[in-house]
């Protein structure tokens, strides 16, 4: 019964077994599956039949004499399986199986030379230097001549191969020569495949003669000579090509190699304008250049010794061949019989030209034929056709001796040394190259010569391979007499050997006047009627007769025969050709000019009487040779001289006819294995005994069958072992046979081994099994006892234990009772004590309190007082009489006095009921009741306020002044600082169209003017709706007044210092943390780090990462103003408004513009465009004040002028900043000069570049790419970094000095100055794309080298695996020292690429002492590859080992989709795909990028984030996400690149009956691979594919296809998802499910996405150093200050009512 796993030989569909492995299901079916991978059951009857197949056939072998399986399907296995293995070369025996790869492969070097050379036969792997090494060798030690055939059909690589071993043996002997003489037969190749090489449908470069090279050595082994002779040249190509083919290489290399004077002598074009060379349809061939070919060949040219007067001849008959291709014949009637002339044509002047001939001579001979009657020459003129066939017969024979003519040339120059001395003393090597055996659907005359000599050469072969199997007998000692060997000695008879062979008929045929070629068959036919070789057509009208040759029956076409056997030309071409002045043409037509060849008689008789006729010679006049018999000359020639030289065989197979190097054509191999002669090696084999084993080989595998009482291995022979085995096992005489060192086996008793060994080995384990499970089980037994022993002593223990214990716990009740009643009594008497002291204190705190709101009422009814009556002094001073005040002012005053009186009265109502309560309150309690009390009195006081006060109060309180009803009051005097009117200039743009002047008229409120004041404004220049940014404008004055110095700085309040104001200013404020700046990657990587354990602390004091802030609350707000500020702080609050309230920034230039206009004093301008530069540089105006600011900065001083226009434009170009400026840009603004700024590199390099306040990262990564010639920029980006924290800033819009601004306020924060602040920016690497390659830039490639160094090194970088340190280690090592080892150097490595932590782990030495072990055993210890590639090797690992430290994470809400554990995670997009990751680094879901159908933004309209919708096989998602458009544009950036470099599609419907043939037949759903050649185009409506389902390739539509974004193929998996049917139940099923996955539902969730930011705690005492955020969501019992919706926050009018309707929920 067969086994699970074991092979056998089945049944196939060309009639040749095919392998077939045993596979059992789950369910215990048995299949067969064969090579193919089709699956067929396997029944119990046909388990009796099949024939298990041999181990050798399994595995394959290199020299197919070892198969055990000795047959046609062995061998075609074996081919098949070394064919997959990408191993070309196979032997069987002495022979070559060369299998044509179709792909380059390195297997042709110096190195494999110097391998092979000294090798014997069979010691290394197969290959075509170990043939033309035994050749070389056998030459040299024995002196006698060698020769190897090589042979094969069209396109199996015989031209290749002979150039291998012309390269071999060039190299081999060419240590001690002069070179020159392998220079001139290398070079000869070149020249004879242009003149004699075709691009044909199986071929590029295909051979269409034999050629047999003879290569002559000195006793030294060194080259000297050579000799070529060619055979059957196909000339019929010159005229017509069949579709798809192309000419001879030549014509087309001439006209694109021939320079233009050349062409313009030679009146040449292009190939195209050229009838002899378009009959194909083809005109180039693909990967063949053949201006680079013609100028080779003319190299050659002149190493053979060609003149360049010959070269220019050979050029004018080629020339002349094409021009006579051209010319066209036009019918006529001349005495009522057809003829012809030649069509007026350029064409015909021009060859006539070249052939130097007259053109009516020429005419003459291609339009009239004469002959010979009755003694008298009689001329006819010819039809069109006829003219045009003797045209053709003269364009073939000029081609055809001119090709002749070369080889005679070459042959003078490599054969001249053979000439000089005695052949004796040389010994040769041939290399014949010559067409195989072929049989076509219509086979001619050339196919009959073809067939014949390999008739004689397959006779030579197998008579060889006979001999070679008698010696290998004789060799061994073993005497056998009954092999013998089919010979085909009957086929040879049959064509050349006995009388009236066929060649012989047909040569009498050819010289009969009215011979023809029914008149030829019907001799052969009653001539070989009763030969069984030889079939006879069937009828008198059927042209084909047939011949039983040995590798199969050929039927050949006789029509054509006697014509192409004449190869003659007619005597008026001759005549022609004799008054031509060409000395090249007259050169090669010699043999037929000469009496010799064609004798023109007196009387003008021509005849022409073959040398084979069988007709007697009736007089002693030379015969025109026929081409039969010329060939058979020199086949005959050729058998001779092979039959003196030891012969060696190359067979060329080609496994496919579409020339692909994955394909193996089964059907197409078993027809060249029968054609090669190969089976009857196998026949010869198996006549004798096949199988072979030496003895130490058959002792090793069949050891198990001998029994040591009957010979025992070590004491007696392995040769007596040997026999002993096979005399218990094989029974009979003669069944198999010892001999000197091999037995011989026949192959029945091979198979009856390896049954009988199986069986034997099977038996034996199970003895070995039945012993082991005993020992198992008692040693489980054992263990058990033990254990058991062990639980009893235990349990024994245990139970005393428990019962001491009972009896101490008892013990230990008794004593707690008594102590609790001691400390009971203990606790009553600190009870009473404590009640006493709180009774003392909690009356002291409320007299203490009582006292300070007395205090604090007295206090604020003096500051009251001293208010009224300073406003009083001041009316009275400006000399405004007393009554001016109007009565509603007096009204106004009394009802704030009344306030005033009515909030004491309050206050002091509240101290008697506080006094004189009983009950205890706590401090907290009270302490916030006095607070909100004081604050309530405060802005009853303020409110009620609205007459004009003091400049000081106005600071404090701007809100105040908005009811003021003038715009502004009148200027007091000029400051002291202002300039000499002759160093000021009055502005005047009254004549601009976009005046400033004029703006101000159109667009400022009241009576505001455009030119400078230094008074507060009482309201804003423009005209605001929104309350808020009325008042903002207000404050914005008042700091753009102090920025100027047009007012002086306020003093410090108070006792407060400025110091300790600006401490409390930067605690209160909500401005960002640098904690939550950094990127959301380095926060993910750095739990990671945190997971490994080795990150290191940092400098800069982090925040919980779940806690988001509102990222627009405004630097300033919140702490008051009215104290000094410096000038950075100012601009902070300009822009700060700017940014925050967008509505306001035409005001803030207007009033920069204003302060500018006519302003006298010289350091406030300089001031105002120092302001107005650094606000240019972060936002710009709005449309409708552009054209006027633009206008205003043309009018600036120069220092300004060019410097704020450019800021303008930046702004305008690369987008508004979204941070406030920082120190840097003060200082450049101040000197206009920009900022110089140093980038970073990987590689320790740094750039400095000029950088302005509106530069991006995108400009650096551009400008630093250009510096450091960095080509593949795709995936750097820039980085920031400041202490150990690094986020990343991209390589697209963002503002680099936003960046530097957050580092600046992180300082800040931290209680440090501005310009204290040390930051860094990067160029590193952020992401990979899928196809990123890194032979493409080495700068690319050595950056991301450097990074992961460093990265590794810090631990920033990660693997999970030791091992995988080590080998990083290795190949770092190996590109920083090579590949010799030195221990120092390894320690330099441990240092620069171990992390401290994983040094401190494992010992230094530990690490040094794996590292050099890695690197002595690793693949780099042999240097052999470049550290480049070894760059490359360590980035691709890390591409695809950490994935995660080269993503973009984008932090996401899911809206709605398939159902996930969170509705809030990370998406996390790298080269491999997208992951929905939490928290916590775990992966909730993945997407390849192949899985997603579509992605886009979508716009959600009730707030203005974006969403994105992601469409995939499993489901589509509504992600919300502030990134948006960022994460949308890399997935459609990573697709799109897919998709363009992708080579897979899908079919979408069926195509059954498709209307062309050509096009593809699929179902829907099957995975297409297209077919991406140089007629590719994504443009096209049609491509072509290849069904990977059906192996079948043919066109499709691109329509009904879809295109697949993956480089690799995709899984079964991936393809059930994607296909059609699945994608359609998966939506079906999916819909529900994204039905009920909702958005966010809990109170948290909602707050965390509608919510404003939460700020810290406040108590009364300020913000204290570990305050927490307070949670909106949470219950709380203080009353709001803000709106909780982040919607209502701007909202002055709503933002109100949100606040009361909280506090009357309270």
């Amino acid at each position: 019964m067969l086994r699970k796993g074991e092979w056998v030989w089945v049944d196939s569909g060309i009639g040749v077994p095919i392998g077939a492995k045993v596979k059992v299901t789950a369910s215990g079916q048995r299949l067969l599956v064969d090579d193919e991978g089709k699956e067929q059951k396997l029944s119990q009857e046909q388990e009796v039949s099949l024939r298990v197949m041999h181990p050798t056939s399994v595995e394959g072998v290199d020299d197919m004499i070892q198969l055990g399986d000795l047959t046609e399907a062995g061998l075609l296995r074996n081919l098949l399986l070394r064919h997959k293995q990408g191993i070309i070369y196979t032997y069987i025996g002495s022979v070559l199986v060369a299998v044509n790869p179709y792909q380059e492969f390195p297997i042709y070097s110096a190195k494999q030379v110097r391998l092979y050379h000294g090798r014997k036969l069979g010691e290394l792997p197969p290959h075509i230097f170990a043939i033309g090494d035994a050749c070389y060798f056998n030459m040299t030690r024995y002196g006698k001549d060698q020769c190897c055939i090589i042979s094969g059909e069209s396109g199996a690589g015989k031209t290749e191969s002979t150039k291998l071993i012309l390269q071999y043996l060039a190299a081999v002997s060419g240590q001690h020569s002069e070179q020159q003489i392998e220079q001139q037969i290398l070079e000869s190749n070149p020249v004879l495949e242009a003149f004699g090489n075709a691009k044909t449908i199986h071929n590029d470069n295909s051979s269409r003669f034999g050629k047999y090279l003879e290569i002559f050595f000195n006793k030294d082994g060194v080259i000297k000579c050579a000799h070529v002779e060619q055979y059957l040249l196909e000339k019929s190509r010159v005229c017509h090509q069949a579709l798809e083919e192309r000419n001879y290489h030549i014509f087309y290399c001439m006209l694109a190699g021939v320079t233009a004077e050349e062409k313009k002598n030679l009146n040449l074009g292009d190939a195209s304008e050229y009838s002899f060379l378009t009959k194909g349809d083809c005109i180039s061939c693909k990967g063949c250049d053949d201006s680079e070919a013609y100028k080779h060949i003319c190299a050659a040219l002149k190493i053979l010794k060609f003149s360049e007067n010959q070269w220019q001849e050979i050029l004018k008959l080629l020339a002349a061949i094409l021009h006579l291709g051209n010319v066209c014949f036009q019918a006529t009637t001349l005495n009522n019989m057809e003829s012809s002339d030649v069509s007026k044509s350029h064409h015909f002047s021009i060859a006539a030209n070249l052939l130097q001939v007259h053109s009516s001579s020429l005419a003459k001979s291609l339009t009239y034929r004469s002959f010979l009657t009755n003694r008298e020459r009689v001329t006819k003129p010819l039809s069109s056709e006829q003219a045009s066939d003797c045209r053709d017969a003269f364009v073939k024979a000029i081609y055809n001796k001119l090709f002749m003519w070369i080889v005679g040339k070459i042959n003078s120059i490599i054969h001249q040394k053979l000439n000089n001395s005695p052949k004796s003393s040389f010994q040769s090597i041939g290399l014949l190259d010559i067409f195989g055996f072929e049989n076509f659907n219509t086979n001619s005359f050339e196919q009959l010569c073809i067939n014949f000599a390999n008739e004689k050469l397959q006779q030579f072969f197998v008579g060889h391979i006979f001999k070679v199997e008698q010696e290998e007998y004789l060799k061994e000692d073993i005497v056998l007499n009954n092999i013998s060997f089919s010979d085909n000695q009957n086929i040879l008879d049959l064509l050349a050997g006995k009388t009236c062979n066929l060649l012989a008929l047909i040569d009498e045929e050819s010289h009969f006047p009215k011979g023809s070629d029914d008149t030829m068959l019907k001799k052969m036919n009653q001539e070989h009627c009763g030969n069984n070789t030889y079939i006879p057509s069937k009828s008198e009208h059927d042209t084909d007769f047939g011949i039983r040759h040995f590798a199969g029956l050929v039927f050949y076409d006789s029509k054509g025969f006697l014509e192409k056997n004449k190869d003659a030309v007619s005597s008026d071409i001759i005549k022609m050709i004799d008054t031509s002045t060409n000395k090249l043409l007259r050169q090669i037509f010699e043999s037929e000019l000469s009496v010799n060849g064609v004798t023109i008689t007196g009387n003008n008789r021509i005849v022409m009487t073959p040398k084979s006729s069988l007709r007697v010679k009736s007089d002693g006049r030379k015969q025109m040779p026929t081409l039969s018999g010329q060939f058979r000359q020199s086949l005959d020639s050729l058998m001779r001289a092979l039959s003196v030289c030891q012969p060696f065989f190359i067979r060329c197979f080609k496994p496919n006819n579409d020339k692909q190097s994955e394909v193996f054509d089964r059907e197409l191999c078993m027809r060249q294995l029968r054609y090669s002669g190969m089976m009857d090696t196998i026949r010869i084999r198996k006549l004798g005994y096949p199988i072979r084993h030496t003895f130490d080989e058959f002792l090793k595998r069949y050891r198990v069958l001998l029994k040591t009482t009957v010979c025992d291995p070590t004491t007696e022979t392995a040769a007596a072992c040997c026999e002993a085995i096979c005399n218990a096992v094989i029974k009979g005489e003669d069944k198999w046979k010892t001999g000197r060192t091999k037995i011989f086996l026949k192959d029945a008793h091979d198979a009856v081994l390896e049954r009988m060994r199986e069986h034997e080995l099977s038996r034996i384990a199970l003895v070995i099994q039945r012993v082991m499970l005993a020992y198992k089980d008692r040693k489980y037994f054992l263990r058990k006892r033990r254990a058991a022993v062990v639980l009893q002593k235990h349990w024994r223990a245990h139970r005393e234990d428990k019962q001491r214990r009972k009896v101490q716990r008892g013990f230990e009740r008794l004593a707690s009772r008594i102590r609790a009643r001691q400390l009971q009594l203990q606790y009553r008497r600190q009870r009473e004590a404590a009640v006493t002291i709180q009774s003392q204190v909690r009356g002291y705190q409320v007299r203490k309190l009582y006292k300070q709101r007395r205090d604090a009422v007295i206090l604020l009814q003096a500051h009251g007082r001293g208010l009224l009556a300073r406003r009083l002094f001041q009316t009275m001073k400006a000399n405004v009489p007393v009554n001016y005040i109007s009565g509603q002012e007096e009204d106004v005053q009394e009802d704030i006095a009344l306030a005033l009186q009515k909030k004491l009265e309050v206050v002091v109502a509240q101290l008697d009921q506080v006094s004189e309560e009983s009950e205890p309150i706590s401090e907290q309690d009270s302490e916030e009741e006095d607070a909100f009390d004081l604050h309530a009195i405060t802005a009853v006081a303020v409110e009620g306020q609205q007459t004009p006060a003091s400049e000081d109060f106005e600071g404090r309180n701007v809100a105040q002044s908005v009811e003021e009803t003038s715009s502004e009051t009148s200027e007091p005097e000029a400051p002291a600082s202002t300039i000499s009117e002759e160093d000021y200039e009055e502005y005047d743009d009254s004549n601009d169209e976009f005046s400033f002047s004029k703006f101000s008229s159109l667009h400022f409120q009241g009576n505001a003017s455009h030119t400078h004041i230094t008074q507060r404004l009482k309201q804003p220049l423009l005209l605001h709706e929104d309350e808020g940014d009325t008042l903002a404008c207000l404050t914005v004055w008042w700091i753009i007044l102090r920025f100027m110095e047009d007012v002086s700085e306020p003093k410090s309040q108070g006792h407060e210092s400025t110091a300790q104001a600006s401490s409390r200013y930067l605690a209160q404020r909500q401005g960002r943390r640098l904690s939550n700046l950094v990127g959301l990657d380095q926060k993910i990587l750095r739990k990671n780090r945190k997971k490994h354990g080795n990150r290191r602390a940092s400098t800069i004091p982090e925040e919980p990462e779940q806690i988001t802030e509102e990222e627009d609350i405004l630097i300033g707000e919140g702490p008051t103003f009215d104290r000094p500020l410096s000038s950075l702080e100012k601009l902070h609050i300009i822009v700060g408004y700017a940014l925050l309230r967008p509505d306001i920034r035409d005001e803030i230039y207007c009033q920069i513009c204003k302060q500018l206009v006519n302003n006298k004093n010289k350091t406030s301008r300089l001031q105002g465009w120092i302001l107005l530069s650094i606000c240019l540089g972060i936002f710009p105006p709005t449309d409708l004040f552009m054209k006027y600011l633009e206008s205003f900065l043309c009018r600036g001083p120069n220092g300004y002028r060019a410097y704020c226009t450019e800021q303008l434009h930046r702004i305008i170009t690369n987008g508004e900043r979204k941070e406030l400026p920082c120190w840097i840009e003060l200082q450049a603004a101040r000197c206009r000069q920009p900022i110089d700024v140093s980038v970073a590199l990987m590689d320790g390099q740094t750039i400095i570049l000029p950088v302005d306040s509106a530069c991006t990262s995108a400009e650096i990564c551009q400008t630093v790419a250009e510096r450091i010639q960095l080509k593949d920029t795709q995936g750097f980006s820039l980085y920031i970094s400041l202490s150990d924290k690094m986020w990343s800033l991209g390589s697209c819009g963002k503002h680099v000095m936003d960046a530097v601004s957050q580092c600046e306020q992180e300082m800040r924060r931290q209680g440090k100055q501005e310009e204290d602040t040390s930051w860094t920016l990067l160029i590193r690497k952020e992401l990979f794309t899928p196809w990123h390659n890194c032979s493409v830039d080495p700068v690319s490639t050595d950056l991301i080298y450097r990074q992961i160094i460093r990265g590794i090194k810090s631990g920033e970088y990660t693997y999970e695996k030791e091992d995988e340190y080590v080998q990083l280690a290795a190949q770092h090592y190996y590109i920083q020292f090579g590949s010799e080892h030195n221990t120092e150097n390894v320690r330099k490595v441990v240092e620069e690429c171990i992390s401290t932590s994983l040094i401190e782990n494992k010992s230094l030495a530990k690490w040094i002492q794996l590292i050099s072990s890695a690197h002595l055993q690793g693949p780099y210890v042999n240097g052999k590859q470049s550290a480049g590639s070894v760059k490359g090797e360590l980035v691709d690992y890390a591409r695809e080992e950490l994935p995660i430290y080269f993503s973009k994470f984008y932090e996401v809400t899911m809206m709605s989709g398939p159902p996930l554990p969170k509705s809030r995670f990370v998406v996390a997009v790298n080269w491999s795909g997208i992951f929905f990751m939490d928290g916590r680094d775990r992966i909730l879901t993945e997407f390849l990028f192949i899985e997603v159908k579509e992605v886009h933004m979508i716009s959600d309209p009730r707030s203005s984030s974006q969403s994105v919708h992601l469409a995939t096989v499993r489901g589509d998602f509504i992600l919300k996400c502030v990134e948006a458009v960022d994460l949308v544009a890399i997935i459609e950036e990573n697709l799109k690149g897919l998709l363009e470099r992708s080579v897979y599609a899908l079919a979408q419907q069926d195509i059954n009956k498709p209307e062309d043939p050509m096009f593809l037949v699929c179902k829907r759903g099957d995975l297409l691979v297209i077919v991406k050649d140089e007629e590719y185009s994504p443009d096209q409506t049609w491509i072509k594919a290849k069904n990977d389902r059906t192996c079948v390739s043919g066109a499709v539509y691109t329509d009904m296809v879809e295109f697949l974004p993956t480089l690799s193929r995709p899984s079964d998996t991936v393809l059930q998802l994607l296909s059609p049917h699945q994608r359609k139940t998966s939506t079906t099923q999916s819909a529900p499910q994204r039905e009920e996955s909702l958005a966010p539902a809990s109170i948290k969730e909602f707050a965390l996405e509608y919510f404003r930011s939460p700020s810290k705690d406040v108590g009364h005492q300020g913000v204290s150093k570990g305050a927490s955020r307070e949670k909106l969501w949470a219950c709380t019992k203080e009353p709001l200050k803000q709106p909780l919706l982040k919607d209502l926050v701007r909202n002055s009018e709503l933002n109100y009512l949100a606040c009361n309707a909280f506090t009357d929920i309270l």
